[in-house]
């Protein structure tokens, strides 16, 4: 895909990671203790979520390389989130028709997008805003092909990614993570993980969920890799 894109636009954000805020939102609010009570709902709701982050990676004029790579990061979260919440009749019918399928024709996003990170980040002078993207997909707990390869190369992953990110905008704040392994998000505002839902309070997690509506628009960007430097 070719052409000459817009100038990009970063007037209304920080690029294409802050565009991920909703989805950040939804993956993180279905962690253990979360559930899908409808799952067309839940698929119209993830439609809506793409929909939109497309149109805003327009708006910023990313060319269609970039936006189709992101795009299909997202969709692959949703999808594994779906598969990971579902069950019974609804898990199989999100199984025959992912939401890969519906928008890309694709069946292999697990594969693609860990392919597209590791290609990207042998490029002499990568994206920048497209390797943000992928650190948050993955912060969130995108696993793709690790789900058959083990979670450390997984963990072997992102440590590069984040690594290459610091030298490429090292004045920049790292990327968020909120890795599914430790199951924590390590944000001054995220003081509750969702991950860890199960395993605490219940009524610790509605007022952390209070902190996340009010912090999270100004304070995406400050959720660090912290779980990636302990491993």
């Amino acid at each position: 895909m070719t052409g000459t894109a817009p100038a990009i636009d970063h007037s209304s954000g920080e690029g294409i990671r802050d565009l991920l805020r909703d989805t950040a939102l939804l993956v993180t609010s279905l962690a253990p203790g979360g559930t899908v009570q409808d799952a067309s709902a839940f698929r119209e709701r993830c439609r809506q979520l793409i929909t939109h982050f497309s149109e805003a990676l327009t708006r910023r004029g990313y060319s269609d390389d970039v936006r189709l790579e992101a795009m299909v990061a997202q969709c692959g979260l949703l999808d594994e989130t779906a598969l990971r919440e579902l069950d019974g009749q609804a898990r199989s019918g999100w199984e025959l028709k992912p939401l890969q399928v519906e928008f890309f024709k694709l069946h292999d996003a697990g594969e693609r997008v860990i392919d597209c990170i590791e290609a990207r980040l042998r490029e002499a002078s990568p994206n920048v805003d497209l390797l943000e993207c992928y650190s948050a997909i993955l912060g969130m707990g995108f696993i793709g092909r690790y789900a058959r390869d083990g979670d450390a190369k997984r963990v072997e992953l992102i440590a590069t990614l984040n690594t290459r990110l610091q030298k490429l905008r090292p004045a920049i704040e790292r990327p968020f993570i909120a890795d599914r392994a430790g199951r924590r998000l390590s944000d001054w505002f995220y003081r509750l993980s969702p991950w860890a839902i199960a395993g605490l309070a219940c009524v610790v997690a509605a007022a952390v969920w209070g902190v996340w509506n009010v912090a999270l628009d100004a304070q995406l960007a400050d959720i660090t890799s912290a779980k990636v430097g302990r491993q």
